[in-house]
């Protein structure tokens, strides 16, 4: 054992020796957003499958409404810059366009002005202070390792001073980001070796962290907005991913595989503590949120403070409803499809009112993470027979990364 200890030591020293004669400025991204610290230390990145290839080629119009689907309702001739920019500058530098719309969607929600409390930079919240020191008269030098050593690498930046004006503007934002986003491609594999942290499964994660990766949340963001934007391109938004008590069930969220972030029957609270009747699926506060199945809906409104109260609410009288006055449920909806109902909680917002007769995967509301008090954005699903709550993972299976059902698998 401590021989082992002892090599494993010796690896770190190592590591940290190559890292620290690197003949750069360290790149380390500052006040990363994590917004599930607990729920994410199970999750590593072999749990995941490989992620969806890019389509060749990408059509203009195809992109166009794959954007104009994910990000909030926005003038046309904006969506025309979003959609015809993302193309020109990820041909430009041979990068992802779905992973460059990914950042724009999860850093700025695809507004295009930054907040006064934003960090970073313009619609993808470039890192500004990161990347300044290696960009000079318009080239950026990185080094990549070739035959042992540090080889430097220049890549021509110079359509656009790089400076915080330029960032915060939409074409440059862009260009700049295309830039980066390439250059991180070409460093990953080598950065990883150099600067070792926790395990990912993308080049991604270093436009967040910067040299070193210190958690795979902000990398899981991303591409769950990238498989929902190709979701969107192919048009397979909703699709069929199993069925329960014969009836063809659809993800309550687009770009599958989601994450789960706790399971039906885990305990909460002190020990012998009550048990959690539903399945937490990780979700961006915003996001829509789908009808398992055909049905009617029973209930819209907010759960009350004090256990076992409700009050039906419209769209409109939820959308100005006091945070307040709103129980461990926040706001939420259950439809009825005869076998069995379903219900969503913790959202945002509603879209339907009392008895409105919907279909598979019509938008019932926006995830959000109303009537919690620490967790993040997530949609709490149920499943229910009568008066009784059942898993609703074995139907979902297909469109869950389940940690603890992954690691119970591999004992």
């Amino acid at each position: 054992m401590r021989f082992f200890v002892a090599l494993a030591a010796l690896v770190l020293l190592t590591a940290t020796a190559l890292a620290a004669r690197t003949p750069w400025q360290r790149r380390i991204g500052r006040d990363v957003e994590i917004r599930h610290h607990l729920s994410r230390e199970r999750v590593t990145a072999d749990m995941w499958p490989a992620e969806p290839v890019v389509p060749a080629p990408v059509t203009l119009e195809r992109f166009r409404a794959a954007i104009g689907a994910v990000c909030p309702p926005m003038p046309i001739e904006r969506l025309d810059l979003y959609s015809g920019t993302i193309l020109a500058e990820s041909a430009r530098f041979g990068v992802d366009p779905f992973l460059l719309a990914a950042l724009v969607v999860d850093g700025s929600g695809c507004l295009p002005m930054p907040s006064a409390h934003a960090k970073g930079h313009g619609l993808t919240r470039l890192d500004v202070d990161m990347h300044a020191p290696h960009i000079r008269r318009g080239t950026y030098t990185y080094f990549v390792r070739e035959n042992g050593e540090w080889t430097p690498r220049a890549l021509d930046m110079g359509l656009y001073p790089f400076n915080r004006w330029k960032a915060d503007q939409i074409p440059s934002n862009l260009y700049f980001s295309a830039a980066i986003l390439s250059v991180f491609a070409t460093q990953c594999p080598d950065l990883d070796k150099a600067f070792p942290g926790i395990a990912h499964r993308h080049f991604v994660s270093h436009w967040f962290f910067g040299d070193a990766v210190s958690d795979t949340e902000p990398e899981d963001r991303v591409l769950t907005v990238r498989r929902r934007l190709l979701a969107h391109y192919h048009e397979t938004v909703p699709a069929a991913v199993g069925a329960f008590m014969g009836v063809p069930i659809v993800s309550p969220l687009d770009g599958v595989p989601r994450l789960v972030l706790d399971d039906f029957g885990n305990k909460r609270g002190k020990k012998n503590g009550f048990s959690h009747m539903g399945l937490d699926i990780d979700a961006a506060t915003g996001e829509p949120v789908r009808s398992v199945a055909a049905g009617r809906v029973v209930f819209a409104g907010a759960d009350l403070p004090g256990g076992g109260t409700s009050a039906p609410l419209t769209p409109e009288e939820a959308a100005s409803y006091p945070a307040r006055g709103l129980g461990p449920g926040g706001l939420y909806v259950c439809v009825n499809h005869v076998a069995f109902k379903s219900c969503y909680m913790h959202l945002e917002s509603i879209a339907v009112k009392d008895w409105d007769q919907v279909t598979a995967g019509q938008i019932l509301g926006a995830a959000g993470a109303t009537g919690t008090k620490v967790a993040g954005p997530h949609v709490h699903l149920e499943l229910r027979i009568g008066t009784d709550r059942v898993d609703p993972t074995p139907p979902l299976a297909d469109a869950l990364v389940d940690p603890k059902r992954i690691l119970e698998n591999r004992k």
